[in-house]
Formats: structure tokens, C-alpha cells, sequence
């Protein structure tokens, strides 16, 4: 198939010259993004019960995956509601509608690892993906969604979800097209995991955690993924196999030099944001190929096994980070704000 290149690319053009990507403005915005101090961090939300995903909206709400609920909505005033009954609610997205897309990491519960839409208005909670190829899902992990209504999801792996260094390639990457065709279109993927697009859509990016780096897939006509290419160096150490009781028995001076990747998200400047939960570590690649390092809690003072991070407020300059074993969502001023996502551009 062809690749998606001239109509996206064209939109997502006009897009960045309304956000005020024009002229010298744009070479300014392509600086190695600043680092944020943890003295800068502050709590935002506490008191969750297994944090995961995160998505904001543009009125000032922000969704979460906790064990509260199928989805969690922290409104504009503060108040947290819970809505639905929780499977194993991992990574969110928010559609056109504003409706939160929740990926089920089943494998931690025993329960289906099924991707679902929520409308937190109405309280409805939509499965929209519960089987592939004639095998139910048990570890839907990082959705994304395009702006033509495509869904992303990754599937992690078939277990033990505890193999964080798994060396068995048996995740992969499906899609749910708008008119609610499902097919797997990435294969045999080593602890697959977060998830996003670029500013164009042209690329699908994906965190391989048991390789310790970010890869892409070139997005066709269809929707489906070209063959999978590299992104920037390695994050850090992986060992083969490793499990979550081997790396937490780890001295904290060694976890800082895994690199096994979780969350991810762009910035307007085109740097990748990137969550390293067992290192309590961010970190950037820049477009060049550059890492850089964002922000580290050595101590888990705030960021303790940091999973996902998005952008909110109006200017997109408050960076969310879910900070899952510390049962709370902190957050800090950017001076690089973050990459308007397809529900931010349709709002």
C-alpha cells in the first residue's frame, strides 16, 4: 500500500502553522528539550489505586486508568469520579468525540485484556476489541488515536506479564479502523508497550520495553504499518528475561541504568518523551537522535515507577506524569509544551 504522506502531511502542516510553527519559530522550537526540576513537580493527584494511563482534554478535564473505575475523570474543579466497573484499566486515549479509548491489561487480573470506549457522560462503556484472529485478548496495553478515527492499540505479550525483560517476540500491534474493522498489523514484538503518532501521522511509534527502545512503523493508505524501523539508541541496560522481582531487588543506583521504556508522548519541538518506571526516570530523544535526560527521583520522593505522561492546560505547558506506585498523577510547567493530539485539534 502507499504511504499516508500528502493529504496528513498537508493537514498536519496547517495544524503547526496555527500553533504558531512559522518562520525562525519553528528552527527556535527544535532545541533539545529543557530538563525539569523535581523541586518544580508537584502533586496533582493522590491517593489512586494503581495509576496507569493518562489523557487530558482541552476544556480542563483530565482521564486516568486507576482500580477506581473503568476510566477516572479528574474535572476541572478538582473533583475525581470514577466511571463504569474496572477490568484492568492500563493505557487511555481520547477520541474525536471525547470519549476515553481504555486498553485492559488482563494478565494482571485474570480478566479479559479488551480494549474499550467510554463516554463519561453518558456512562457507557463500549468493547470495541476483545478478540483477534480467533483468540481473546489478555494484554491490551497503549492506545493512540488518529485523526481519521483510527485506533491503535499494543498487546503486550501472551505472559507472564512479569517477564518485563522477556526474550519470546509474542506482542504486537493491532488497529481498529473507524468503520470497526480489526487486525493485527505489527507482529512478534518484545514487551510492546506505550504508544503514539507523530505531528504528521505518518509514523506509528511504540516503546519496546524488553529491548529498551522506541521503534516506528511507516502508516499505509489502508491504515496498516510498514516494516518496523529503529528510533534513537537504546535507553539503558535490558537484560534477557528479567522479571519485576529481580529488578526491585536492584540497589536504586543500579535500576537508574535500565532503560526499559513504558509511556510515551511528542512535544510540539518533535522530542520523545519517554517513561522509565523501574529507573523513576524521564527522558527525551530528540529528532537528531539525541537522549536527554528530563527528570530523575532516585529516592521516589514523587515519581515512584513513573507510567505514562501527557500535556494539559490551554498552552499544552503542564506536563502530567502517573506516578503508578505512588498512587498519584504530579505535574510541572514545560517550557517546550506538548504536541496537540487528534481529540485536542477536533475540539
Amino acid at each position: 500500500m502507499t504511504p499516508l504522506i500528502d493529504r496528513r502531511s498537508l493537514i498536519a502542516t496547517g495544524a503547526l502553522l496555527a500553533a504558531g510553527w512559522s518562520g525562525a519559530g519553528l528552527a527556535a522550537r527544535r532545541a533539545a528539550p529543557a530538563p525539569v526540576a523535581l523541586s518544580d513537580m508537584s502533586v496533582l493527584v493522590d491517593g489512586l489505586e494503581n495509576p496507569e494511563g493518562i489523557a487530558a482534554l482541552r476544556d480542563g478535564r483530565i482521564f486516568f486508568s486507576s482500580g477506581g473505575g473503568a476510566i477516572g475523570v479528574r474535572e476541572v474543579d478538582g473533583r475525581i469520579r470514577h466511571v463504569g466497573a474496572p477490568l484492568a484499566p492500563n493505557g487511555v486515549a481520547i477520541d474525536a468525540k471525547g470519549r476515553a479509548i481504555v486498553a485492559n491489561m488482563g494478565l494482571l487480573k485474570n480478566v479479559p485484556g479488551t480494549l474499550q470506549r467510554i463516554d463519561v457522560a453518558t456512562g457507557a462503556v463500549e468493547t470495541i476489541a476483545d478478540t483477534l484472529e480467533g483468540r481473546a485478548l489478555v494484554a491490551s496495553n497503549g492506545p493512540a488515536v488518529a485523526r481519521d478515527g483510527t485506533i491503535y492499540c499494543t498487546h503486550s505479550s501472551w505472559g507472564p506479564i512479569s517477564n518485563i525483560g522477556t526474550s519470546k517476540g509474542s506482542g504486537f500491534i493491532y488497529m481498529v479502523a473507524p468503520d470497526g474493522r480489526r487486525q493485527i498489523v505489527a507482529r512478534d514484538l518484545r514487551g510492546v508497550n506505550g504508544l503514539c503518532l507523530d505531528a504528521g501521522e505518518r509514523y506509528v511509534y511504540a516503546s519496546l520495553t524488553a529491548e529498551a527502545r522506541i521503534r516506528r512503523w511507516r502508516r499505509l493508505a489502508d491504515g496498516t504499518l510498514g516494516p518496523a524501523e529503529a528510533y534513537g539508541p537504546r535507553l539503558g541496560l535490558a537484560i534477557p528475561d528479567q522479571t519485576v522481582r529481580e529488578i526491585l531487588a536492584m540497589p536504586a543506583g543500579d535500576r537508574a541504568t535500565l532503560g526499559y521504556c513504558d509511556g510515551i508522548a511528542f512535544d510540539k519541538a518533535g522530542n520523545l518523551w519517554i517513561t522509565l518506571p523501574f529507573s523513576n526516570r524521564i527522558v527525551a530523544l530528540t529528532p537528531a537522535g539525541g537522549l536527554v535526560d528530563i527528570v530523575h527521583d532516585p529516592e521516589a520522593r514523587l515519581i515512584d515507577m513513573p507510567t505514562n505522561l501527557c500535556w494539559s492546560g490551554r498552552r499544552l505547558d503542564r506536563l502530567l506524569v502517573v506516578s503508578r506506585r505512588g498512587g498519584r498523577i504530579v505535574s510541572a510547567r514545560t517550557a517546550t509544551p506538548g504536541l496537540p493530539l487528534a481529540h485536542w485539534r477536533s475540539a
